[in-house]
């Protein structure tokens, strides 16, 4: 039998691979789940923030939009936090703003243009992306709940003025 083996090693493998066919099997229908060369995407985290699928479209959006008017938003993470403020911010940027606020403790004439006029992944990206930059990641938990454009596509079907957006505005940013 062995001389056989030597002589015709494709048998060795065929048994060996029948057999492999069946310990696979087994296992699953014993509910163990095998995967192999395949991972699961993984969880957006702010741990690497240029690496998330969205930062690059944040930035473009970001350069081309709103940098001629904000340098950086360092507070952005504290307002997204605050009661109702993640649905401030995405307002905001869909409808615009008017009135008086307070931004880190100094009052402001706030006038923001609204940005409907962008995509919803590019709002998505963009607001995403003010919430990692600048050191922001670091107010951040690990997994924060990101924008979505689903999210973005819910909002747009809402109908709000500028001054409607800024009575959502949460209250020690008012």
């Amino acid at each position: 039998m062995g001389r056989f083996l030597r002589k015709h090693p494709e048998y060795l493998m065929a048994a060996f691979m029948v057999l492999l066919v069946v310990v696979l099997a087994f296992a699953r229908t014993a509910g163990f789940t095998i995967t192999l060369g395949l991972e699961a995407p993984a969880a957006q985290s702010t741990a690497d923030p240029d690496k998330q699928p969205w930062f690059a479209l944040g930035t473009e959006v970001w350069d081309a939009r709103c940098y001629s008017c904000h340098a950086a938003l360092p507070y952005v993470p504290k307002l997204f936090w605050a009661e109702g403020g993640r649905t401030y911010l995405l307002e905001m940027m869909l409808f615009g703003v008017r009135g008086e606020v307070v931004i880190e403790g100094v009052p402001v004439n706030l006038r923001h243009r609204p940005y409907a006029s962008l995509d919803d992944e590019q709002l998505a990206a963009v607001l995403n992306f003010m919430l990692v930059a600048w050191g922001n990641a670091e107010a951040m938990p690990a997994e924060p709940n990101f924008y979505t454009t689903e999210e973005i596509a819910d909002a747009r079907t809402r109908e709000r003025s500028n001054v409607e957006v800024l009575e959502g505005r949460p209250d020690p940013w008012r």
